[in-house]
């Protein structure tokens, strides 16, 4: 091929609303005039596209019948009879991702998940690693069919854990965005003790609502991870999260900095006295979190040193 196709990737479980999400991106214009668009969709759902809409919005779709169907010849041979100018790529959570290949000149411009909450909690349970796959690697999760409740602000925190980057929208019965009213498990203030079943609500919080941390002192047990990559009279303080299973483990934590030389051993435990502070560099687009270190003294390891994702 002597070009590249920007490309848009729309994941989810069947029947999330995918096809939905596609038909009403090209609608409204969503991604802007991008020309002609070749939807290729590896499932058929209960929604099905109208090729005469489709046309409408200068669009045509081909659905794969197998995942043996779907290669890098086929997807070259569909390019060179519809000549488009884009391609969105409708997956199917349950093909195998490792099979899954896209030409090189195809250039993944933006990655979605699209999630019903209605189904969200039996999905996730029971299909963890296919949603792990899914989140970890998209720019957008949009929730669809979400109500404001404690259970689906928890669902948030789940995405939030499993990719802290990724844009999370979620969309009201109503199909208007919503704010989730979340009562936190710990007293705001000027000071504030976080147990440690909650640190993963803080850690998470701390992304999302700047004003609520910034500059107040926070304690919390945590485990002091040490690097010689780190700057000069720092450390990690924060907590292993398995995310999917016993070999999915991630550090959560935030940089700590102290104007004292760094004591500590690597993976100690303690509970830690900072303050938050919210810095940002010339060109960065967010703020980096850094606790400047007040005080600690040592703990033995926790009762469930490592947070989990539950519902």
């Amino acid at each position: 091929m002597a070009r590249t196709f920007p490309a848009v990737v729309v994941n989810g479980i069947l029947e999330s609303g995918k096809t939905r999400f596609i038909v009403d991106s090209l609608r409204n214009g969503d991604f802007g005039d991008i020309g002609k668009v070749l939807v290729l969709s590896m499932e058929e759902g209960e929604e099905e596209y109208d090729p005469a809409e489709l046309a409408e919005y200068d669009a045509c779709v081909y659905t794969f019948s197998s995942e043996e169907e779907f290669t890098v010849e086929k997807i070259n041979e569909l390019i060179k009879t519809n000549k488009p100018h884009a391609v969105f790529f409708e997956m199917n959570a349950m093909w195998d991702p490792e099979k899954i290949k896209f030409p090189p000149y195809i250039l993944v411009e933006q990655s979605f998940t699209i999630i019903d909450a209605t189904t969200f909690k039996v999905y996730f349970n029971n299909m963890r690693q296919k949603f792990v796959d899914m989140i970890g690697s998209s720019d957008v999760v949009i929730m669809n069919r979400c109500e404001d409740t404690p259970e689906m602000a928890g669902y948030k925190r789940n995405i939030r854990l499993i990719n802290k980057d990724a844009a999370i929208l979620a969309i009201g019965p109503d199909e208007k965005p919503i704010r989730f009213t979340e009562e936190l498990p710990y007293r705001l203030g000027d000071e504030m003790k976080i147990e440690d079943d909650d640190f993963g609500i803080f850690y998470i919080d701390t992304f999302e609502n700047q004003p609520r941390y910034d500059g107040k002192i926070v304690e919390f047990d945590c485990m002091t991870v040490t690097s010689r990559k780190l700057p000069e009279k720092t450390f990690i303080a924060g907590r292993l999260a398995m995310t999917c299973c016993e070999n999915d483990i991630q550090l959560l934590g935030h940089l700590c900095a102290t104007n004292q030389p760094i004591s500590f051993v690597n993976k100690q435990w303690v509970h830690l006295r900072a303050r938050v502070h919210y810095l940002r560099e010339e060109g960065d687009e967010e703020p980096q979190i850094v606790l400047e270190y007040l005080s600690s003294h040592d703990i033995p390891e926790i009762e469930n040193p490592v947070v989990s994702l539950s519902n």
